[in-house]
């Protein structure tokens, strides 16, 4: 986070003021200091709390099929009960908090990310074999052999990315870690998603996400000269609270090959998964099987419609 994020002048002294107690869904009463901690809003589910957004959503969006269960989504054979939710959800969170490298659904899954207020800084790595993610962890968490400094404990596969005991969160990426990512082949994009702008993250590949703040960064910081520039072609002079939509989904493919690419990668993170004990958020194989029921289908009904066709009486 940002350095004047809970500073506080009198560290000694806590105003009766600061203090924001309230009631969780299960019964316990909790008490926070204000200034020493920000309360943000993840993974509320838009169907059930916000149904007039979800309608507005799926009304208005101009790539419906794009969307859980859209004809795009490996998933649009199964009926919405058999299916895992997956969103949308909505997002309010402060600026300067993050979440650093993960793969959404543990590698399984496709993202699709709305943002609606504030900007988000985004790095985003190319899809990738498992060896390959340990190693751009490794680099991207601070690690470096040649130096002997040990990168943090930070598990970005197969942990939660907003869960607690995933080890100590790294710093944010630096020049010299995107660089050595880019000679490792990693094809990492660094850039900023601002207000309006939609992103898609294909499945299985590593991204972090951090809210803008006006606030200046170090020079090291891979985002420095972007958020510099935006701060000051946008205006920017107050923190903005940042809203987002986001939701998961499994892209099918369009051509024979596109679609055997999506197949294989999401079977094998959900292998890989199943080894290190951790469940998978897509169902690939119930997906696969409906999926191939219903072309089957199809197919089965454009025979029909060509023979009946051929057997029209000429006049």
């Amino acid at each position: 986070n940002d350095e004047g994020i809970g500073r506080r002048i009198q560290e000694d002294k806590v105003e009766p003021s600061e203090i924001f107690s309230f009631m969780s869904h299960d019964g316990k009463e909790y008490s926070i200091n204000v200034l020493d901690d920000v309360l943000y809003l993840t993974d509320l589910d838009l169907v059930k709390h916000l149904p007039a957004l979800d309608g507005d959503l799926k009304d208005k969006f101009k790539l419906p099929g794009c969307l859980p269960g859209g004809r795009h989504c490996m998933m649009n054979g199964v009926n919405m009960n058999g299916r895992p939710f997956m969103g949308p959800n909505f997002y309010v969170t402060p600026p300067a908090s993050f979440t650093h490298f993960h793969q959404d659904g543990h590698g399984t899954v496709d993202s699709g990310h709305i943002c609606l207020s504030g900007s988000n800084e985004v790095v985003m790595l190319r899809r990738m074999p498992e060896q390959h993610k340990k190693r751009a962890l490794y680099i991207l968490n601070g690690g470096d052999k040649r130096k002997g400094k040990n990168r943090s404990t930070y598990d970005g596969l197969y942990g939660f990315p907003h869960g607690d005991g995933l080890g100590e969160k790294p710093l944010w990426p630096s020049h010299d870690a995107i660089q050595e990512c880019r000679e490792m082949n990693y094809y990492p994009s660094v850039f900023i998603l601002k207000p309006g702008q939609l992103v898609h993250i294909n499945k299985g590949r590593l991204h972090a996400f951090r809210k803008l703040s006006p606030t200046a960064l170090p020079a090291s910081d891979c985002h420095a000269a972007l958020r510099s520039e935006l701060v000051e072609k946008a205006a920017i002079q107050k923190e903005q609270i940042c809203v987002s939509v986001a939701w998961d989904w499994l892209y099918q493919g369009v051509t024979s090959e596109g679609i055997n690419r999506e197949i294989v990668s999401t079977l094998e993170c959900a292998r890989l998964n199943r080894k290190h004990y951790t469940q998978s958020l897509a169902i690939p194989e119930t997906s696969l099987l409906h999926m191939a029921r219903r072309f089957v289908a199809q197919h089965e009904q454009d025979m029909a419609t060509n023979d009946a066709k051929d057997c029209l009486p000429l006049l």
